[in-house]
C-alpha cells in the first residue's frame, strides 16, 4: 500500500460582497457620497422643473419628463453598475471602477443639461 494521501484541489477564496471587507465598503460609501451629488441634483431639477412648469399653468411636455427622470436616475444605475462590477475586484480596482463610473455620470448629466436647454 501507498502512504500517498489523495486530497481535493483547493478552490480559491470566491470574492463578492460577502469578502468586500471594510475597506471595500469605505470605498463604496465614499463614492455613494459623490454619486449623491448627482443624484441630489437630478432630484432638485425635477422639483424645480415641475414646480416651474406648473407656476406657469403648463403642463410638463413627455420629452422634459424623460429628461428630468434620466437625470435623476442616471446615477443609481451607474453606481448599482460600479458596485456589481467592483465587487470581485481588489480595493484599487473597485477605486478604478468608481471613478470611471462617476465620470460617465458626471458625462450624462451634462449631456442631459445641454439637451433640456436645446429642448
Amino acid at each position: 500500500m501507498s502512504d500517498a494521501i489523495v486530497t481535493a484541489p483547493v478552490k480559491p477564496a470566491k470574492r463578492g460582497f460577502r469578502t468586500f471587507g471594510r475597506a471595500g465598503w469605505a470605498v463604496a460609501l465614499v463614492f455613494a457620497f459623490l454619486f449623491a451629488y448627482h443624484l441630489w441634483g437630478g432630484i432638485a431639477n425635477l422639483i424645480a422643473v415641475v414646480s416651474t412648469f406648473s407656476s406657469f399653468g403648463v403642463a410638463v411636455p413627455g420629452n422634459i419628463w424623460a429628461l428630468v427622470i434620466a437625470y435623476a436616475v442616471v446615477p443609481i444605475v451607474i453606481y448599482a453598475a460600479a458596485l456589481v462590477i467592483g465587487r470581485q475586484l481588489s480595493n484599487f480596482g473597485r477605486i478604478v471602477v468608481f471613478v470611471v463610473g462617476f465620470a460617465v455620470v458626471s458625462v450624462i448629466s451634462l449631456d442631459i443639461l445641454v439637451i433640456a436647454s436645446a429642448a
